[in-house]
């Protein structure tokens, strides 16, 4: 499928500023993630700092309490019938300085006080008034029954209280002697807590399980109720902590939670999704509005570009495909002096070189090359071919007629390989087979006198694509110079070698005639490339090709032989 250049560029544009609108809807999207996480930390954080600290706060407030029970000033003045004693009055002003100082200690304190049911009288910091003063006496009552002075009390009027009794008697068999009570701040509470969050970010609400009262930021009574249900299933249930989103009528909220068993408390912060996501949403939104306006930005300039290069380009590829089915007609110049008047004048002046080139040049090249490899690939020695019909008559008169058959195929073989006018290169392991079929003749041909061992070809080289006729010459020279000479068993090893991409194929032979100045003076002969007349030229025609092919570092290599003659090192690239 062809693709014009206005769909390139386009798609060049988009690919380039896509991923970096990406990048920047991830980076929105993390960064929304991230800052999520970070209020959620924030606020889990100091949800538990605040219960923390309000353990603590009321923990030092309970241990003020037991430090009354252990002093002997409040126990006195209990079993005293008579305040207006000069001794008593001191030890009240005494208790007096103790509860400013109390009071003075802790912000949440608003009113600490000693209640003595013996007289009837209730000591303050700043007073001491008769029991039958105050607006509702069942209210201490019920506060001087309280023998855990961590516990917090909400009376009717909504004042929070701690509260201990003297001595401390579960069974409420006797009358106290004394009760220590101590009103906390509700507001202090509250603007204590609105350090954790807002009213403009969220609400909370602060729940006493048992007591079943809770104070809130919040001053909307049905919102106040409906927070309140939401928070039932995690105040009855057993995790002391967690986090989450809810969903109350039209808002989502996300929500965190802490219990204290100690002071059986719940904090619940609630705060509305909105104010989390709010801005990080309109800069979503205006990233996709850019993404937008730059689309259209790459359209409008694609279209520009449509008209300024693609038309050019067009009529240019029109010109070159007429090149191709052989019309070398000049186009028309553009009047415009820019890039694409060089260009179809370049083409008008490459057109009417051409076809010059071709013939002159590039043509004649090919040709050559090709020429000197078909006459050094189909060089063949002829007497091969009369020692042939010399030893099949031989075969015929002594009246061998199963070696002069298999002898016969041999040689059908070996001409059908040799004749044929096909590709250059072909398959290792074709090679290989022709060079066996070779072997074999020369077996008949010499019968027992010489041993061949031919390795068998790895399987990762049968592929390799090399010339024809590169192994089977080599053979032939070592035949012909070494062994049909020899004076005892002649003895002939074709094996394999590779290192990295060479492959390396070595002819050995255990001829005696040849001695190490030879093998110098037959490679300084592929070093100058010249065939002198008494020697064959088989093995320079194939050190030719092989280096046409793969290059100078390829090729032949002559050494001495392990056999104790020569040995003929076929070098090629994989």
């Amino acid at each position: 499928m062809r693709i014009s250049i206005f769909i390139k560029l386009t798609l060049v544009f988009l690919g380039v500023l896509l991923p970096f609108y990406a990048m920047t809807l991830l980076m929105n999207v993390k960064g929304s993630q991230s800052i999520h996480t970070e209020i959620s930390h924030s606020v889990n954080s100091r949800n538990a700092f605040y219960m923390q600290n309000l353990e603590q706060e009321i923990n030092r407030l309970s241990q003020i309490f037991y430090e009354f029970t252990v002093d002997k000033d409040p126990m006195l003045i209990g079993v005293s019938e008579n305040l207006h004693a000069l001794d008593l009055q001191d030890k009240v002003k005494v208790l007096q300085k103790r509860l400013i100082m109390v009071r003075s200690s802790s912000t949440f304190v608003n009113k600490p006080m000693i209640y003595f049911p013996l007289m009837n009288k209730m000591i303050t910091p700043n007073s001491v008034y008769d029991y039958n003063k105050l607006d509702n006496p069942d209210e201490v009552d019920r506060l001087s029954r309280n023998v855990d002075p961590g516990r917090i009390f909400q009376l009717e009027d909504g004042r929070l209280f701690l509260s201990m009794r003297y001595p401390i008697d579960i069974n409420f068999e006797r009358q106290p002697l004394f009760v220590v009570m101590m009103e906390l701040s509700a507001d202090q509470l509250k603007d204590s807590l609105r350090n954790i969050v807002s009213p403009q970010q969220g609400d909370f609400l602060l729940i006493h399980r048992s007591e079943d009262w809770m104070l809130s930021s919040t001053q909307d009574d049905t919102i106040l109720q409906n927070l309140k249900v939401l928070s039932e299933h995690d105040r009855t249930g057993e995790a002391l902590s967690g986090a989450g989103s809810v969903k109350l009528m039209t808002t989502t909220y996300w929500k965190s939670f802490i219990t204290s068993d100690k002071l059986d408390l719940s904090l619940f912060v609630y705060i509305p999704e909105e104010n989390i996501w709010g801005q990080l949403r309109s800069y979503e939104k205006w990233v996709w509005v850019i993404l937008v306006l730059s689309i259209a930005a790459i359209i409008l300039l694609a279209l520009t570009l449509y008209r300024m290069i693609h038309n050019p380009l067009r009529v240019l590829v029109s010109a070159f495909r007429k090149v191709e089915q052989g019309r070398f007609g000049p186009v028309a110049v553009k009047a415009t002096r820019d890039e694409f008047h060089y260009l179809f004048a370049g083409f008008n002046r490459m057109v009417s070189q051409l076809n010059i080139l071709i013939h002159e040049v590039y043509e004649k090249e090919i040709s050559s090359q090709r020429s000197e490899l078909k006459r050094l690939q189909a060089q063949i020695n002829p007497h091969f071919l009369y020692n042939c019909f010399f030893i099949m008559g031989g075969l015929i008169t002594d009246k061998e007629y199963d070696k002069a058959a298999a002898f016969n195929y041999h040689l059908r073989d070996y001409y059908r390989f040799i004749t044929k006018n096909e590709e250059d290169l072909i398959p290792m392991e074709e090679e290989m087979k022709h060079t066996k079929t070779y072997v074999d003749i020369q077996t008949i041909c010499y019968g027992d006198r010489i041993d061949v061992e031919i390795e068998p070809l790895p399987h990762q080289l049968g592929k390799a694509l090399v010339p024809r006729l590169i192994i089977q010459p080599i053979i032939e020279n070592a035949y012909k110079y070494a062994l049909a000479a020899h004076t005892s068993q002649g003895e002939l090893w074709i094996h394999y070698e590779r290192e990295d991409n060479i492959v390396s194929v070595m002819v050995e032979d255990n001829g005696t005639n040849i001695d190490d100045d030879r093998i110098a003076a037959l490679s300084a002969q592929l070093t100058a490339a010249v065939v002198p007349q008494e020697e064959p030229t088989g093995l320079i025609n194939v050190h030719r090709r092989l280096q046409l092919m793969f290059g100078q570092d390829c090729g032949l290599i002559f050494c001495r032989s392990q056999l104790g003659g020569l040995c003929v090192i076929i070098k090629m690239k994989q």
